[in-house]
């Protein structure tokens, strides 16, 4: 009898015994709830099979009802099965938020039992690091695979009275080793808003990607929100719990997704010239993902599925016949367009200059048609013109517009030059939204289409003022020599016209012909200085006509005049080469602060990325571009001028 009870004792002791390490193999929480999540986070496509490893919030799979499809074609599973039976080396830190928010219901408390209860039933062949978070961040315990020291590191955690969760994140993520083939998750369990942390999430997520982690988050009523934009980028899941009697529950289900990875392996592609796109069903749960053949892809920012869309339009155009009726009909149109562009500025007697031939003698004569100042005859382009016109008037700009057009000599109306630049932007908005994509990237380049057709006539125009102005002294010494010859002015610039080259010849030619059909020479004059903009021609008309009035030697006024313009040149070109090194000072220092800004962005992103994450950082922001302005203001007072 002695001897049975002895027997079955050391039945019950060996039973226990073996009881104990499938407990410790095991992990905490419950395994027999099928998947409602998976991340695919790795792919290794070398052959002789294709390995996935998911992230999965449920293990009880069948391997039956396990599917893969590669390609789009059906593809043969080879295997299910996971991480932790497989005995794969896995590296696990744990971010404990110890703000007072989890003080009441002693959350603080019971998750540092769970934490602990957790690390001492994980098997041998995990690592585990810890990191609070709390008004500062600590690493409590760099990565080690003593556990019993983890733990202990655990229980000595203390409240503190603030939170930095991606200050903690961003540190635990530089707890991973570089081995290859070791599966990583950060375990984060938050309970508050972090306030204190200086980095940003993107530098957080960036240091989770880098690491090749993953982030499984225990929320305790909402915790941190931001950690799960981290998730979204890096991969991971979210586990909450919103009253305390839920951590225990909450906290198995977490360990449970963390401390293990389902790994499914199907027949998939093993050329590396060819990318492979797959969809893995798990029951009621599908993942899709996209990988080249032939190598390990590790992060999961790589696995992004790629969403081929489906053909628009319509299904002729998509054949043979129907791509070169297209290439066709595309080389019909831009013939079109040149041939109009063509019509729109070579206009031939549409415009002034043409039309004022017949007055010169420069034509071939013909009656006037008012119908022969519209550059474009259309109906729906004249409707356009009007409307162009009339917003234009309505809003007082249509004057300054004309004399702009006038200054650039560009044969057209206001309103056609309103329609233009609405045209123009309207096929920039429509090319910034297929080209750069979205309603933002369309409105982008309207304005800056809408920018660079403003800056182009106005380029034009200062070009053809400063030209205009250059010819200016030559023009009244010329002008003086015919008149010592024995011309009248009129003769004299009516000679001159023809001599000189343009702007000033077609300028005084127009003058002249104006002066033929009635119109006084020096109102015709005056108004070629209000056309062109030009103080000094301005100055020149006004001496010519006091002299007209009083009388004297026109001949040595315009050479006063002239040589007083040329001096004055002169002295403008000694100014401007004196503050030369003035002006390239104000270049210089005004591009230094944002120039210096964009090389510290690109070498350090996060480091400059706090003047606009941070409340301080906005307010110094904002101080540094008033200075700058102020300061290159002030420059460019000192450095400026007037001759």
């Amino acid at each position: 009898m002695k001897r049975l009870l002895s027997a079955l004792l050391a039945v019950m002791a060996v039973l226990f015994a073996a009881t104990g390490v499938a407990a410790q193999d095991e992990p905490p929480g419950v395994r027999d709830s099928a998947p409602s999540e998976a991340v695919v986070h790795r792919v290794d496509a070398r052959e002789p099979a294709t390995a996935a490893t998911i992230l999965v919030n449920g293990y009880a799979i069948d391997p039956a009802g396990v599917s893969v499809e590669n390609d789009g074609n059906g593809a043969d599973v080879l295997g299910v099965t996971t991480a932790r039976a497989n005995n794969v080396p896995q590296e696990l830190v744990f971010v404990i938020d110890t703000s007072q928010s989890l003080a009441t219901g002693d959350v603080f408390e019971n998750s540092k039992a769970e934490t602990i209860r957790a690390i001492q039933s994980l098997p041998s062949n995990f690592s585990v690091a810890v990191v609070s978070s709390g008004d500062t961040t600590l690493v409590e315990m760099p990565m080690t695979s003593d556990l019993d020291r983890a733990a202990a590191a655990v229980a000595e955690l203390e409240l503190s009275s603030a939170s930095s969760t991606l200050n903690a994140v961003s540190r635990a993520s530089q707890q991973f080793s570089s081995d290859a083939g070791v599966v990583r998750t950060m375990l984060v369990v938050s309970g508050t808003t972090d306030t204190t942390s200086s980095i940003s999430v993107e530098g957080a997520r960036t240091g989770l990607v880098n690491a090749e982690a993953q982030m499984v988050v225990l929320s305790y009523r909402s915790g941190e929100p931001r950690l799960q934009t981290i998730i979204e980028g890096a991969g991971g899941m979210s586990v909450s719990a919103s009253q305390p009697d839920e951590i225990a529950a909450a906290f198995e289900n977490a360990i449970l997704i963390a401390t293990d990875r389902l790994i499914v392996e199907f027949a998939g592609t093993a050329d590396r010239a060819v990318r492979g796109d797959a969809t893995i069903n798990l029951g009621s749960v599908a993942s899709s993902f996209s990988y080249q053949g032939g190598v390990s892809t590790d992060r999961l920012v790589a696995l992004t599925a790629v969403e081929v869309p489906e053909p628009s339009g319509i299904a002729f155009f998509r054949s043979t016949t129907g791509l070169y009726l297209a290439l066709l009909l595309v080389f019909v149109a831009v013939g079109l367009a040149v041939f109009s562009l063509g019509s729109l500025f070579a206009g031939g007697e549409t415009n002034l200059e043409g039309l004022l031939s017949r007055y010169s003698g420069e034509g071939d004569g013909g009656a006037l048609n008012d119908e022969e100042t519209v550059i474009v005859q259309t109906a729906l382009v004249k409707k356009a013109v009007e409307l162009s016109e009339s917003f234009a008037e309505e809003r007082g700009f249509l004057v300054k517009l004309e004399a702009l057009l006038e200054r650039a000599n560009l044969p057209l109306r206001a309103g056609e030059a309103m329609g233009i630049f609405g045209a123009g932007t309207l096929i920039g908005f429509i090319a910034g939204f297929f080209v750069i994509g979205g309603i933002i990237g369309a409105v982008i380049m309207a304005v800056g289409t809408a920018i660079t057709l403003i800056v182009a006539l106005n380029i034009r125009a200062r070009r053809r003022i400063r030209k205009f102005e250059q010819q200016l002294p030559d023009t009244l010494q010329l002008l003086a020599g015919t008149l010592r010859a024995g011309y009248s002015l009129p003769q004299g610039l009516e000679a001159v016209s023809h001599e000189i080259s343009d702007p000033m010849g077609y300028e005084l030619r127009r003058a002249m012909t104006e002066a033929r059909l009635g119109r006084e020479i020096e109102d015709a004059l005056g108004a070629t200085a209000e056309r062109t903009d030009s103080p000094d021609f301005a100055w020149a008309v006004m001496a010519i006509g006091i002299q007209r009035e009083v009388g004297g030697n026109l001949n040595e006024l315009l050479m006063t005049v002239s040589d007083t313009m040329i001096a004055r040149e002169r002295l403008k070109g000694e100014v401007a080469a004196l503050t030369a090194e003035g002006k390239m000072s104000a270049i210089l220092l005004g591009g230094l602060p944002p120039g210096l800004g964009f090389v510290m962005w690109i070498m350090n992103p996060e480091y400059i990325n706090q003047l606009f994450v941070t409340t301080l950082g906005n307010i110094m922001l904002g101080l540094g571009i008033v200075s700058s302005l102020i300061g290159f203001a002030w420059m460019k007072k000192v450095i400026t001028i007037n001759v």
